[in-house]
């Protein structure tokens, strides 16, 4: 009788330590929702001094719906800092120069992976954005492979060029949590804007962006769990 009683409170500790800890993706995607909610809102760009659009693949070489509407999000950014679309005065990473008059917004395109068969990503980005504003020439970063090396390579391009931070850089909306976390450990000066995408592009995007976010930040959201039960057990050992 005692001893079921002792561990009638440790037992009900002990469940409720693990309820909680299955419960715990579920925290982590309301914080991401969240955090989604509030890169999405108007103004997330505001006083930045460049314009950054992250790529991805483009199997065929052409822009499909989801990085158009990531494009479609730069223009709107630039044009919401007041200034025009960066002009280059050649081809190739960056042009020879950015021209003089009115207020400049840079703009990159960031993304690399190119081929013999195909463009990097950068590349039919510019194609994608001087067939909607024929006008615009952008700063290409062609090189990067991943979001950090985007964020990474971008940033190198925009302080050689003289371009005073902080920069904003935009993705999808479901991708800007992420990407605000690793600008925030990167400690780079970069404001993140998300962009709704198709939902056809987003089916699933959420969660395997919740099962990179649990394997990126392991430790972290080790230790939480690990607290979760913690508290729980102590709790049921203080009911006795």
């Amino acid at each position: 009788m005692l001893l079921a009683y002792a561990a009638g409170p440790v037992a009900v500790g002990t469940a409720t330590g693990l309820l909680l800890l299955a419960a715990w993706p579920g925290f982590v995607t309301l914080l991401l929702l969240a955090v989604r909610w509030r890169l999405c809102r108007p103004g997330a760009a505001a006083r930045c001094g460049a314009v950054v659009v992250l790529g991805m693949p483009v199997p065929d070489g052409v822009v499909g719906p989801e990085l158009a509407a990531r494009l479609r999000g730069g223009l709107a950014t630039v044009a919401s800092l007041g200034g025009g679309v960066a002009r280059a005065d050649g081809a190739g990473q960056g042009g020879a120069g950015l021209e003089a008059g009115g207020h400049v917004v840079p703009l990159v395109l960031t993304g690399g992976r190119g081929t013999r068969a195909r463009p990097a990503e950068a590349v039919a980005m510019q194609r994608w954005v001087r067939g909607v504003e024929p006008a615009a020439a952008v700063l290409l970063e062609d090189r990067a492979t991943t979001t950090v090396e985007n964020l990474l390579l971008s940033t190198a391009l925009l302080r050689d060029r003289g371009a005073e931070p902080p920069y904003a850089v935009v993705t999808s909306a479901y991708h800007a949590p992420r990407t605000r976390w690793l600008v925030q450990r990167l400690r780079l000066p970069f404001r993140v804007v998300g962009v709704p995408v198709p939902l056809e592009s987003a089916t699933g995007a959420y969660l395997r962006e919740l099962l990179i976010v649990l394997k990126q930040a392991r430790w972290a959201h080790v230790v939480a769990a690990a607290l979760l039960v913690v508290v729980a057990l102590l709790a049921g050992l203080a009911a006795r």
